[in-house]
């Protein structure tokens, strides 16, 4: 949170990549994928969103 990560926007990112959804508040989110084939996809997703948020 104080480098600048949002937890719900982070977490409804990766989940939406992997046919799910999810959020939650600044500190804390939850979430949930229905097709974990796709986990990688998910990950480099994180990356990206955490990237976007720290510039």
């Amino acid at each position: 949170v104080k480098k600048g990560v949002h937890a719900g926007k982070l977490a409804k990112g990766v989940a939406q990549v992997m046919g799910g959804n999810g959020g939650g508040r600044p500190d804390m989110a939850q979430a949930g994928g229905k097709d974990a084939s796709r986990l990688q996809d998910g990950l480099d997703k994180a990356w990206k969103l955490v990237e976007e948020q720290i510039h």
